[in-house]
């Protein structure tokens, strides 16, 4: 079947030429002091074939208007294609002293890309929405992100989606990175499961005032979605609230209240938690597990590897099940952000007793711009920033050199894990960060940030220490 454009080509042929006929022979016939229209109406009468032309003309031409309808809605039909992308190139600097070398060894300087990403989205019959995604940076193979199928626009259940994608849980966890403050997520993240296989269902309130989701997922699944062994179900839901938003404004003030539960089934009957300060130069694949003999290279088994410097760890834990908690809160006043969230994990251990494990963080962000952080509604999260002026450097005749500056944020987070409980002794670890972060566009950010990290290490022979990283991110996304 022909093109719309080449039907609209050849619906714009036959018009020019049904106006030719409709005008009449020449101008030369119109100077003879007869009008444009008699002239044509002279010209039919002289000319009968100018008529039946004109018919034939107008209905190939009401033909080609049907087929280019047509072709129109077919084309609508078909599932929208949306490319999108992200590359995140890190540089990180450690500074020990000789307790950490001890805790931790020898942490190496370094640089890497820390997210290295590929996707589509697309839409479908205007109910039906996709999402395909690869990450090619993580754990050094491709890596599955959000991989899903959306029905949308249901009555009572509003959405569900089917696929590979992160559960509802925890709001600097379910906020797209490109939009937290920080380069890493807090400690906090410890205890937020990451993408799984499973099915959910979610909505909000008409007014957007609230949120709800709730689902089923595989509690373990990998990086590229399968899930092999009897790594048991989880439930996982979170709600949140909006008691304060100002319309006036366009929500550059606003208060958001939320929580979120997870039971989830041990993997394989056990469990474990672990992490690194908020840098990395790599990312364990999942933190929940699997476990097995430590292997220098391989994440899943257990093992951090070289290049992500575990400091708190509970080790292979028996268990039958485990829950998860976190209530969450963000005040947003102009420029001015506050954030703060506190998870816990209340674990049934095998053979022991039960385990209760924590974490919590603090931050604050201001804007030197006098942008501030922007609040999807019907999703509860955090939004892409928008700068009031784009970075620009151009030379004008007039008035010479002219600037933009783009957004400016300065920022700080405190936040602790507490790994110790009964038989297990995985430590205690406190962060302090601070960053800078310029965003040059929407699309386009530069970070940096200074962590000290306060280690208490309860291992036999093992002491307090002290460690300092460094990290500068340039970050872009389309």
């Amino acid at each position: 079947m022909a093109s719309v454009e080449s039907l609209q080509n050849d619906i714009r042929r036959l018009e020019k030429e049904i106006q030719s006929l409709r005008a009449g022979p020449s101008p030369a016939v119109a100077s003879g002091g007869v009008s444009a229209a008699g002239a044509g109406a002279e010209a039919k009468k002289a000319d009968p074939s100018i008529a039946d032309r004109l018919s034939t003309f107008e209905k190939s031409l009401g033909k080609l208007v049907d087929a280019s309808d047509k072709k129109k809605k077919d084309e609508a039909k078909k599932p929208s294609v949306v490319l999108s992308g992200q590359v995140q190139a890190d540089t990180v600097y450690f500074g020990q002293d000789a307790e950490s070398r001890a805790d931790v060894g020898d942490l190496q300087d370094g640089a890497q890309f820390r997210r290295l990403r590929i996707g589509a989205r697309g839409t479908s019959f205007e109910v039906l929405e996709y999402s395909l995604g690869v990450d090619f940076a993580l754990a050094n193979q491709p890596s599955y992100l959000d991989n899903y199928v959306e029905w949308k626009q249901l009555p009572w259940l509003q959405n569900i989606r089917a696929g590979h994608y992160f559960e509802p849980f925890s709001l600097e966890r379910v906020t797209q990175n490109r939009n937290n403050t920080f380069m890493e997520r807090s400690l906090v993240d410890t205890f937020a499961p990451a993408r799984n296989m499973g099915v959910m269902t979610y909505g909000n309130t008409e007014n957007e005032r609230a949120t709800w989701a709730i689902g089923t997922f595989r509690t373990n699944s990998d990086n590229t979605g399968n899930d092999s062994f009897d790594s048991g179900q989880a439930l996982t839901m979170r709600g949140t609230v909006l008691p304060w938003w100002d319309d006036a404004s366009d929500g550059r003030f606003y208060l958001h209240l939320g929580a979120a539960y997870s039971y989830r089934e041990a993997y394989e009957g056990r469990v474990r938690f672990r992490n690194t300060p908020e840098i990395r130069k790599q990312q364990p694949s999942n933190v929940f597990g699997p476990v097995g003999p430590p292997s220098p290279s391989n994440y899943i088994n257990g093992s951090p590897g070289p290049f992500a410097p575990i400091f708190v760890d509970t080790g292979s834990i028996a268990a039958d099940h485990f829950q998860l908690f976190d209530p969450e809160f963000a005040l947003v006043l102009g420029p001015l952000s506050l954030q703060s969230e506190y998870a816990f994990a209340v674990v049934d251990q095998s053979g022991g007793p039960p385990l209760f494990f924590n974490g919590y963080m603090a931050q604050v962000s201001y804007f030197l711009t006098g942008e501030h952080r922007p609040y999807e509604r019907r999703l509860g999260i955090h939004d892409r920033l928008k700068p009031f002026e784009d970075f620009f450097r151009v030379r004008t005749k007039s008035r010479g050199i002219q600037t933009g500056l783009g957004a400016w944020e300065i920022a700080a987070r405190f936040s602790n894990i507490v790994l110790n409980d009964e038989n297990i002794k995985g430590n205690n670890l406190t962060d302090f960060t601070v960053g800078l972060n310029w965003y040059l566009n929407p699309y386009t950010r530069w970070k940096f940030n200074y962590i000290r990290a306060f280690l208490e290490d309860s291992r036999v022979n093992k002491g307090n220490s002290m460690t300092d990283a460094y990290g500068m991110r340039i970050d872009f996304d389309f």
